[in-house]
């Protein structure tokens, strides 16, 4: 299913930092697709870039980082583009555009990164200044933390964790080849405009989690609260083990200890399920792979924690409705509603009220599952990967981004207004949960 569009004179460049490569020039890569274009709009209303970073074991130099981002970026066609609207809103290819790389010396690595984190997100981008990527790396001799922020029109996730696999073996020498431009969703979809006087398919669920609309934060200048969590093996393994004897996923068990974990904090007396946002990939439902790219859809779980005896009913439900929410015909049906909403001009205003009402929640747990590739690179080791964080601008919201390195789950909780001791509480009910000693 999968489909390219040509890159704009993609260029291309050995692993060697002294391989000669010439720019490609500025010109119009292709148009926004609908879910590209939602999240320009959306970042216009309450700033949507998202950031992860990797805890990286091994020498480097300042001058090898900046070399392999070169490189990354002549890969990825997405990360040398801005966004021009004329009249709607295309990418536009610039050359000479250089990712931006800010260094961080002088401290340990693995002791600033969540403050730095905090500082990303802090910092909107200008959406028509390429490129929509910047890059941190808090650097000693032998050990590195390398913070990636991204315009979320032009990545997912998982597009960065493959971004940052590709800057490690960039580090070490490996060749990387210029990948073809993605074509929009709708059109791998096959998707087309309808006839002006017939309606687009609705996407509502009847299913949809009942609560008032979110209403989105006024920015004061202030930085989030970041803080990383990271299990240990043992428990890792044991939830992975405990959720399959359940009929259920780790991820389904976190929605149900992070919802449990919220309720006894904020000690709400309302009855209303606890809604927790969770992007779903979608690269294998549309035939794609490791590309930089809008990839991932999303869906408003509905948890109701009574307390830890339903923890797994809990946890089923919510997996029942993830895998609901992956099917190609909800795909479609999404997509080709979200399509012709843009060509009939949706605009800022209307896109941040759809979002407020139909896409509220109390929590964001975005994860990428287990690391889909090795994490030895020649001298070099990546130790863990903290996000992905992504802020809706809803006011009171919680972030929780998960990914599983090395057999162990690092966890990464951000807010403006944070819930305290939100990971401490969900480890503490995963570990009653798993039947082990805390």
């Amino acid at each position: 299913m999968r489909k390219t569009v040509p890159a704009a004179a993609p260029g291309s460049r050995e692993g060697s930092h002294t391989a000669e490569v010439k720019d490609p020039p500025s010109a119009v890569l292709r148009p926004l697709g609908a879910f590209e274009q939602l999240l320009w709009l959306l970042d216009q209303n309450s700033p949507r870039h998202f950031v992860l970073a990797a805890q990286i074991e091994g020498p480097t130099t300042i001058k090898g980082w900046r070399n392999a981002l070169d490189l990354v970026q002549r890969r990825h066609p997405f990360l040398s583009v801005c966004i021009e609207t004329d009249p709607t809103p295309y990418f536009r290819q610039e050359s000479g555009a250089s990712i931006p790389l800010r260094v961080v010396e002088g401290k340990d690595p693995t002791l600033g990164w969540e403050s730095e984190i905090a500082r990303e997100l802090s910092q909107s981008f200008n959406a028509r200044q390429a490129p929509l990527l910047r890059a941190v790396v808090l650097h000693e001799a032998e050990r590195a933390v390398y913070i990636l922020a991204a315009h979320h029109s032009i990545a997912d996730g998982l597009s960065l964790s493959f971004v940052i696999r590709d800057t490690l073996q960039a580090l070490v020498g490996i060749r990387l080849d210029s990948l073809p431009v993605i074509a929009k969703t709708e059109e791998i979809l096959g998707i087309t405009a309808c006839p002006a006087n017939q309606a687009a398919p609705s996407q509502e669920s009847d299913s949809m989690p009942p609560g008032k609309p979110a209403i989105y934060r006024k920015d004061d200048g202030s930085l989030p609260r970041v803080r990383g969590l990271r299990l240990a093996p043992e428990l890792t393994s044991k939830l992975r083990e405990k959720a399959r004897e359940k009929g259920t996923t780790v991820h389904g068990a976190l929605c149900s200890a992070v919802a449990l974990a919220f309720r006894q904090i904020r000690s709400e007396s309302s009855e209303d399920p606890i809604r927790i946002w969770s992007p779903i990939d979608m690269r294998k439902l549309l035939g794609v792979g490791e590309d930089c790219a809008v990839l991932a859809g999303s869906t408003i779980l509905s948890a109701d924690p009574q307390g830890l005896a339903a923890f797994w009913d809990v946890a089923r439900r919510a997996t029942t409705n993830l895998a609901a929410a992956r099917t190609l015909d909800r795909t479609v049906a999404f997509t080709n509603t979200l399509y012709q909403a843009v060509l009939n001009g949706l605009d800022v205003q209307t896109a941040a009220q759809i979002m407020a009402s139909k896409f509220a929640y109390e929590i964001c747990l975005t994860n990428l599952g287990n690391l889909r590739y090795d994490t030895s690179f020649g001298g070099l080791r990546l130790e863990a990967i903290w996000g992905p964080v992504v802020f809706a601008g809803f006011e009171g919201a919680q972030t929780i981004g998960v990914t599983t390195t090395n057999g162990t789950l690092c966890l990464v909780h951000a807010s403006y207004t944070p819930a305290q001791s939100l990971l401490e509480l969900t480890k503490q009910l995963l570990v009653s949960a798993c039947g082990l000693a805390d």
